[in-house]
């Protein structure tokens, strides 16, 4: 079973270290590292911040900056803002990150549903692996219930608010 690991020490972390951690645990879920720091650095800025000041506080190029924000933009984390009397772009993260996110991960839980309902057609299956497809289906639902009524939850206290 996965666990999550506790830092060894109860050290107060920097924004700059908190920023790099989080960029190597998007960088798992398949977003390039430097994404994951730019999505890091706006999650962390108390205001919106432009291409240069991105890349200036990352140290990194311009142009890497400009590819990973528009990743990041289109993959509904972050949003291009502008300002009267300022022909620069500005970037923020987008003001529904949860909602987003889980909407997101409930996608792809849908999409690997359909391919395993999909494999349960398949007539050349043994009855292990049947059986085994059945099993992961089962839990597979289990969890997307429980990410659905936390989404519908988290709405509704919203909504209150």
């Amino acid at each position: 079973m996965l666990q999550h690991r506790q830092p060894a020490a109860r050290t107060k972390a920097s924004r700059r270290d908190f920023v790099e951690r989080f960029a190597v645990a998007k960088e798992g879920d398949g977003l390039p590292r430097i994404a994951g720091r730019i999505f890091g650095l706006l999650l962390t800025s108390a205001r919106d911040l432009s291409l240069d000041e991105i890349a200036s506080e990352l140290e990194a190029s311009k142009g890497s900056a400009s590819v990973n924000t528009r990743l990041l933009e289109q993959s509904g984390f972050i949003e291009r803002v502008s300002r009267p009397g300022d022909r620069r772009d500005y970037y923020r993260i987008m003001p529904d990150l949860f909602e987003r996110t889980m909407e997101q991960r409930l996608a792809r839980w849908h999409r690997l549903h359909e391919v395993v309902m999909y494999g349960l057609t398949a007539s050349d299956l043994s009855p292990t692996v049947r059986s085994r497809l059945r099993d992961f289906e089962a839990a597979h639902e289990n969890v997307r219930e429980v990410i659905e009524t936390a989404l519908t939850k988290w709405r509704t206290r919203r909504r209150r608010s």
